[in-house]
């Protein structure tokens, strides 16, 4: 009996422990909220785009003269050098012209005889007029005076057109620019013989400020160019791969008929080329600017996504929760995606919609995207520098930019 108060003050031990354990012991963890997606939301532009159309083309000269001659001849001299600036009416080649200046003289001496021979048959008539009326000569002797003075002054005409033939021979001679321009390889020298029939040319003359680059679109972009360029005069870019200048002319033409081969229609626009800068023959990529897109807004291309039934974007609504729009792409420029089927008040999911199904409720990420630009702008650079001073980007492959593709 002795060992019981011993048990009951083990009890009481034991039960003391297990309470100060349930008491010390951490609660349960509470259950945690569903953690929502972060994705970066991008505003709809509803700034007008540009359709821009892109293609390859070639610099070409408005005016490329031949020089060969209009008669035979020797070279007596050139008068230029090869690459050199000309301008109209300006003395290239020489040829031999000592028979033709033989003949001017020759024609010009028989002018001044037969001036003299008329100045004496005018006087003969004055005084056969007189005698006449005092009745000393028949009037067939004065018809006679008076048709030799006439036959005279016939002849002074005829003296003036042989001087004029004589003339125009001599001229011949002398090889004059009928356009500015610059003068390419020349092909013979002084002493050589010319004639016109012959396969090479002297010399070329090309005129190279302004110029031209002609360039192909396809047939189905005639209905955005030629009521644009109807209402306005479109600009044309020109991009040089050689030098990476940007040059910038007008639309100056679209060739009247399409060709049937290949679909594609001719189209030229004009230079300047103040600096030369543009050359006959170079190869330059070419962007058109065919007026804008009508009921067409932008927005980042990093927010478009392509499906098995097309291309759709996802757009956050006021209560943060996800839906999914079908659009329509026009063109993909400067990074930005010209669609039809969204509205400027909407906002898309630029970066996270892969992690996003319709229905779900997202959160903004704090961090900042880039800024949005209109498709077809570009912001001013931190110098200063205009914005027109870079080529704008090629079209990417919308509607319009696939098509220009294929007609390059």
């Amino acid at each position: 009996m002795k060992h019981k108060p011993l048990l009951v003050a083990a009890a009481v031990t034991a039960l003391g422990g297990a309470i100060w354990w349930q008491q010390s012991a951490p609660a349960p963890a509470a259950a945690k909220a569903p953690r929502l997606p972060q994705v970066v939301l991008s505003p709809v532009n509803a700034a007008p785009a540009s359709i821009r159309l892109s293609t390859n083309g070639t610099v070409t000269a408005l005016d490329r003269l031949e020089l060969r001659p209009q008669d035979s001849g020797m070279i007596a001299a050139i008068r230029v050098r090869e690459g050199q600036a000309v301008t109209v009416g300006q003395v290239l080649v020489q040829l031999d012209a000592a028979a033709e200046q033989a003949q001017l003289a020759k024609a010009r001496a028989t002018l001044a005889s037969d001036q003299a021979q008329l100045r004496i048959a005018e006087r003969d008539l004055a005084r056969s007029r007189e005698l006449t009326q005092q009745q000393f000569i028949s009037p067939s002797a004065l018809d006679t005076v008076q048709g030799k003075a006439e036959s005279l002054a016939a002849n002074l005409a005829a003296d003036r057109a042989q001087i004029d033939a004589a003339q125009v021979a001599l001229n011949r001679k002398t090889l004059r620019a009928p356009v500015a321009g610059r003068v390419g390889a020349i092909s013979l020298t002084p002493g050589a013989l010319v004639q016109p029939s012959m396969a090479t040319p002297l010399l070329t003359i090309t005129r190279v400020a302004p110029v031209a680059v002609s360039f192909y679109l396809a047939e189905r972009q005639l209905g955005s160019v030629r009521p644009a360029q109807a209402a306005a005069p479109l600009t044309v870019y020109a991009h040089s791969e050689s030098d990476g200048q940007c040059h910038q002319g007008t639309l100056s033409f679209i060739d009247s008929a399409v060709d049937s081969s290949n679909g594609n229609v001719l189209l030229k626009a004009q230079f300047a080329n103040a600096g030369q800068a543009l050359w006959p023959g170079q190869y330059v990529q070419v962007t058109l600017d065919a007026g804008h897109y009508r009921n067409a807004v932008s927005m980042p291309v990093s927010a478009l996504i392509t499906g098995p039934d097309g291309q759709f974007a996802y757009t956050v609504d006021a209560a943060h929760k996800v839906q999914r729009v079908p659009l329509q792409l026009l063109a993909v420029q400067d990074d930005q995606a010209v669609v039809q089927g969204l509205t400027p008040a909407m906002r898309v999911i630029s970066n996270g919609g892969q992690n996003v199904r319709p229905g779900d409720v997202v959160t903004e990420s704090k961090g900042r995207g880039k800024p949005v630009h209109a498709a077809g702008s570009k912001p001013a650079d931190k110098a200063g520098s205009k914005a027109g001073a870079a080529c704008p980007p090629p079209a990417g492959k919308g509607a319009h930019g696939a098509e220009a593709s294929r007609a390059s």
